[in-house]
């Protein structure tokens, strides 16, 4: 069912035809990927290899047919249903949740049209999925520690992976620690996973961070665009042009302002001569600069900020047309509301859930280094998915009967005991 509605979602979007037509982000990654296949790509700092890869190898399968391509991206992003059926499962022991979520994440209008894109999260979405759903969970959930430490190492090999995919998930590192420890009453054995962890992840990572650190010149764990992110959103040009309508290279309307993100050309940081200097160095003078503005701007940055978490999570603008409205900001707004209202109430589980709990602020700690787009926010709808589906199935079925795995602390003193 999810590789037929994300398919035909995918040809009812009209997909483009050309490659000129590709929002920007889409043509670098097609273009490097066209490169690699050619055997022009030249390694580079700015961005990691991995969904490069991926989309060199679509491209050699569908022989260079851009829609062809766009349909295989889309296959490997439905994934993301299925999966997501078995983290619910695997976490509350109730199958009838883990389908109704199942069923959600596979009709979720955002899903439907990121799954039919080239952007770098149709790949690291199924496989981020997949990591929470290794990730061992603590004996606060089960009777008995769940994973060995090939599973712990294999988790962080998966994590290394959706680094190289997209970068932005090395934010997630220290959150996978904190899941850990929430979900472990022993310490000792949430430090011991911590480590095969962190292990797994640098067997993927430090490879790259080597090869790339000793071509640039300069130490680097993943990517060079640390100052591209954060400056893009965090200037004062978004605040002086304020909220202004334009029209996207494939001809839907879109806005620029507070919540966005602007290029290092276009974010007033640099002049035409640093604009010609070698990426590290305009990247490095970048950082400097947003800091420095930032420092010496607090409110106008403090409003950016906020900027940026309205416009991720659906409140601003609250009216981007009928389609986006209707589709994207409302149903947004509503499950945000079912979320809290399920966190209020089943707050006695927050430790049980918090590889779901912790999704939307992953991707809010996101919007605040670089800027509110709906792309990173994915894992984050997955979290509020669930906790949506948990309210509603609440309405009819006991709390204890939603949630069969777990252990209150209680159980686990008598389990201790006997």
């Amino acid at each position: 069912m999810a590789v037929i509605v994300h398919l035909g979602a995918s040809l009812a979007l009209n997909p483009v035809v050309e490659a000129k037509f590709l929002d920007a982000d889409e043509q670098e990654y097609y273009r490097l990927a066209g490169e690699l296949l050619h055997g022009e790509y030249e390694f580079q700092s700015r961005r990691t290899l991995g969904f490069v890869l991926i989309l060199a190898l679509f491209r050699l399968v569908t022989q260079e047919n851009l829609i062809a391509t766009q349909l295989l991206t889309t296959t490997l992003f439905s994934l993301v249903g299925p999966l997501m059926y078995i983290l619910v499962r695997r976490i509350t022991g109730h199958n009838l949740l883990a389908v109704t979520v199942a069923v959600l994440v596979i009709f979720w209008p955002p899903f439907l049209f990121y799954g039919s894109t080239l952007y770098s999260e149709t790949a690291a979405l199924p496989l981020f999925i997949t990591l929470l759903i290794l990730l061992p969970r603590g004996s606060i959930l089960t009777q008995n520690s769940d994973g060995g430490w090939l599973r712990c190492i294999l988790a962080g090999v998966l994590m290394g992976l959706c680094i190289h995919i997209r970068p932005m998930y090395l934010l997630f590192t220290p959150l996978a620690v904190v899941i850990l420890f929430l979900e472990e009453h022993h310490w000792h054995i949430a430090l011991r996973r911590s480590v095969l962890l962190a292990i797994g992840c640098c067997l993927v990572v430090l490879p790259w961070s080597v090869y790339i650190s000793v071509q640039e010149g300069v130490p680097f764990l993943i990517s060079s665009n640390g100052g591209e992110t954060i400056s893009g959103g965090l200037n004062a040009v978004l605040v002086e042009q304020d909220y202004k309508v334009v029209i996207a290279p494939d001809g839907r309307e879109t806005w620029v302002g507070p919540g966005k993100w602007l290029t290092e050309s276009k974010s007033g940081y640099l002049n035409q001569e640093e604009l010609k200097l070698p990426y590290a160095q305009r990247d490095k003078l970048l950082i400097q600069r947003t800091i420095a503005w930032v420092i010496n701007n607090p409110f106008s940055a403090l409003h950016l900020q906020t900027a940026k978490l309205l416009y991720m999570w659906g409140f601003y603008p609250f009216w981007q047309g009928a389609k986006q409205t209707l589709f994207g900001n409302l149903p947004t707004v509503i499950l945000i509301g079912l979320s809290s209202i399920s966190l209020i109430r089943f707050r006695c589980y927050l430790r049980h859930l918090s590889r779901l709990w912790i999704l939307p602020v992953f991707v809010s700690v996101v919007a605040l280094i670089s800027w509110g787009s709906w792309r990173f926010r994915q894992p984050g709808d997955l979290g509020l998915l669930m906790f949506g589906s948990l309210f509603l199935w609440s309405m009819f079925v006991k709390p204890k009967r939603l949630m069969p795995l777990y252990m209150d602390r209680t159980s686990i003193k008598s389990f201790t005991e006997s």
